[in-house]
């Protein structure tokens, strides 16, 4: 296999053709914050939408049947000689590539494509005083319990990626939305209270185990809705 060599934050990486800049940045070990991306999946940026899911007996139609996956857009980077930033997740590295992945254009934009994502998360932990020893018990900003941390607390993939990125000061408050929660699967416990739309688990589903029980799609807001497929 041939092998390409770019430069990322000053840093010449040599790595094989057709290999992603957020590949190559990871193999320098140069970091960029992902929440859709894992590296046994295809990219969610065009991955194809359900016309319908199911969550419960509710359905929902696709309310943007030809529109593609997004993803999280918290990987991009710049690459020199380009005007628009580019997802690091589903570019292909090119040889002579020079590309920046942290300045003050890239922290701003990857704040404004974190808010859509915190806006539909409970993130008053995210924004807490006391978030590095909070004992959980009681809150000292007053947060309203159903609105505090989630389970994963201190644990959270979220949370570090957004502390990395900084958060935006006209992030919205999460309101609860108090959505179902289903337990009557042995394996699993689907809470869409906690759905950030990263669309790994249909990926995993679909791409890794070949079944395509789940799927997402737009509801008429423009957010990703997960469920079942029948």
């Amino acid at each position: 296999m041939s092998e390409i060599k770019l430069t990322i934050n000053g840093q010449e990486i040599t790595v094989p053709a057709g290999t992603t800049i957020l590949q190559a940045a990871k193999t320098a070990g140069i970091y960029i914050p992902t929440l859709c991306y894992h590296p046994n999946l295809p990219p969610a940026k065009g991955s194809a939408a359900a016309a319908m899911i199911y969550q419960g007996t509710k359905k929902i139609e696709n309310a943007k049947p030809e529109e593609p996956g997004k993803g999280c857009g918290l990987c991009v980077v710049e690459i020199t000689g380009q005007a628009e930033l580019v997802g690091s997740c589903a570019t292909e590295a090119q040889n002579g590539m020079t590309v920046i992945t942290d300045n003050e254009r890239i922290k701003a934009k990857r704040q404004e494509n974190l808010i859509p994502v915190l806006s539909r998360h409970r993130h008053a932990c995210l924004t807490c005083a006391q978030q590095e020893g909070c004992p959980r018990s009681q809150c000292s900003s007053n947060v309203p319990e159903n609105e505090r941390c989630c389970p994963q607390f201190g644990h959270c993939e979220l949370q570090n990626v957004a502390k990395y990125i900084g958060i935006s000061d006209v992030t919205p408050k999460w309101i609860p939305t108090n959505l179902p929660i289903f337990k009557e699967q042995p394996l699993f416990c689907r809470d869409y209270n906690l759905c950030i739309g990263c669309t790994r688990c249909v990926r995993a589903c679909r791409d890794l185990r070949g079944v395509e029980a789940i799927g997402f799609v737009y509801d008429e807001n423009g957010a990703v809705q997960i469920g079942t497929l029948g």
